[in-house]
């Protein structure tokens, strides 16, 4: 994109309200100008989410688009800024020029790759992007972004709540896809979604149909069961930022997201653990460590996010890309999320996702990788967590380091999860998900196993007081409150069973 050295913008901009009304865009057209600065507090760009921050890490501009190339855009005269990025992978170029009245500028600009998946067998995709897919025009739109930001698979998701209808649905099942090489443009839902500081925002992907029942809406387990049954995958949004946003914004909400303590552990298959530049690992943590296994995932939330891809989850197919391929990753959870340095991360033979079996005496070795240039975010700390806990840590010794390294030998002993964390110089973040340690050893720490199973007790009393308020429940269906409450009871037997009582 381009704008004005003094940071002047060069053209309108379009913000949440107004991203989905219809506008004259064709192929090969500039993509709608988005804010990445952080700077302006808006609800229209979620910027107080960003809290000030750059959308990008590595991206101080104030405002990008996407384009195609080539493209021609034309400028009033005077000095400009040219900066040019291709998603995470490659080198971001920046250029100023001088550009007089009636004059005509060429610019050619290559950008250098530092890093190839793809090459390794990873594929990017964004878990979280709300476009209607309504007509030819709406996947050349999408299709054309993805591939300017290198997003693989973009999965469009639309949304409700329980007194709308369902907003701009679009075309599901596999004859839906729009596919182009290794690119592919998926329809999944954001729904059920009611309050974050209710019940939180599910997210189904890669669905054959939609699964909406306003008689039962607020019983989350009927998606995800349903989504289940045709081959798709279920997960929570927002988890990355919701409980630190909601504590500090909302502090009389003492746990966000609350359903999740009721069918994310039983039903769920991944968290939303990255976005707008957050990492939300608390109660990531606290599930895996209870025995549960997630998905590591992450998404933009576009429009309210910046762009498409600008948090991503990178998912293993192998060799060779699929778009069934890579949704079974995600399945597995052979994942890693990131906005900036990449992370590759073994137990042994286990990759992320993959199941240990080992006997109480052995000794694994663990393997991991971080890496990014400084012009995207080197990586400034890597650290190995084991059941919420950090075992090993390797720090850069300068801001240039380009990667980090940790290979050590760790006792088994009754492990259940152990997984890999970066944090850059810049502020950029990865993650990827566990490998899952299975062994004959003793059981598992019971006061730790007790001080998690209490924590989500005091989350299902805290729903059983709203859902005692008529206020709260107004928009519930008459049975729901019942069904609920019986839900309810279901998970207080298996956290007590968990904590041995």
């Amino acid at each position: 994109m381009a704008h004005a050295a003094d940071g002047r913008i060069d053209s309108g901009y379009t913000t949440v309200r107004d991203f989905y009304k219809p506008f004259d865009w064709k192929p090969g057209d500039i993509g709608p100008l988005r804010l990445t600065n952080g700077e302006y507090k808006s609800n229209d760009t979620r910027s107080s989410i960003y809290e000030g921050q750059p959308a990008y890490a590595y991206w101080k501009e104030p405002a990008a688009y996407f384009v195609t190339a080539p493209f021609t855009i034309t400028l009033p005269a005077g000095r400009w800024r040219l900066a040019v990025a291709k998603g995470v992978e490659f080198l971001p170029r920046f250029e100023e020029f001088e550009i007089s009245a009636g004059q005509k500028r060429l610019r050619r600009v290559e950008l250098a790759r530092w890093a190839d998946m793809p090459r390794q067998g990873w594929y990017s995709g964004d878990d979280h992007v709300h476009y209607p897919r309504l007509k030819p025009a709406d996947d050349e739109f999408l299709m054309s972004w993805a591939q300017a930001e290198d997003i693989t698979s973009p999965t469009s998701s639309a949304w409700a709540t329980s007194s709308e209808p369902t907003s701009s649905r679009p075309a599901t099942g596999p004859e839906s896809r729009f596919e182009r090489g290794n690119y592919a443009l998926v329809s999944g839902q954001e729904d059920p979604r009611t309050d974050i500081a209710e019940q939180g925002h599910t997210l189904a992907l890669n669905i054959r149909r939609p699964v909406r029942d306003t008689s039962r809406y607020h019983l989350y387990d009927f998606m995800f069961d349903r989504i289940h049954a045709q081959g798709g995958l279920t997960g929570y949004a927002h988890t990355a930022w919701a409980p630190e946003w909601y504590r500090r914004k909302r502090p009389e909400l003492t746990r966000p997201g609350t359903q999740a303590s009721t069918s994310c552990a039983a039903r769920s298959i991944f968290l939303e653990i990255l976005q707008f530049r957050k990492l939300g690992l608390e109660d990531y943590y606290d599930f895996l460590s209870l025995g549960f296994r997630l998905t590591a995932s992450a998404g933009s939330d576009l429009p309210w996010g910046a762009s498409i891809g600008e948090a991503r989850v990178y998912a293993y197919t192998g060799p060779h890309f699929s778009v069934d391929g890579w949704f079974e990753a995600l399945r597995r959870g052979r994942t890693f999320v990131t906005n900036g340095p990449m992370l590759i991360f073994s137990v042994d033979s286990a990759i992320p996702g993959d199941e240990l079996r080992v006997k109480p005496e052995a000794t694994l070795h663990i393997r991991a990788t971080a890496w990014a240039p400084a012009a995207i975010g080197a990586p400034q700390t890597l650290e190995i967590v084991s059941n919420g806990e950090v075992v090993r840590t390797a720090q850069s010794t300068a801001p240039g380091q380009r990667d980090l390294k940790l290979e050590f030998k760790l006792e088994a002993g009754a492990m259940q999860w152990i997984a890999a964390r970066v944090r850059s110089h810049n502020g950029a973040l990865a993650h990827t998900t566990p490998v899952y340690i299975t062994s004959r050893a003793p059981e598992p720490d019971r006061d730790e196993q007790r001080r998690l199973a209490a924590k989500r007790l005091r989350v299902l009393e805290f729903i059983e007081g709203r859902l005692r308020d008529a206020r709260f429940t107004r928009e519930y269906a008459p049975s729901e409150v019942e069904a609920l409450s019986k839900r309810l009871e279901e998970a207080r037997q298996r956290y007590l069973a968990l904590a041995g009582r």
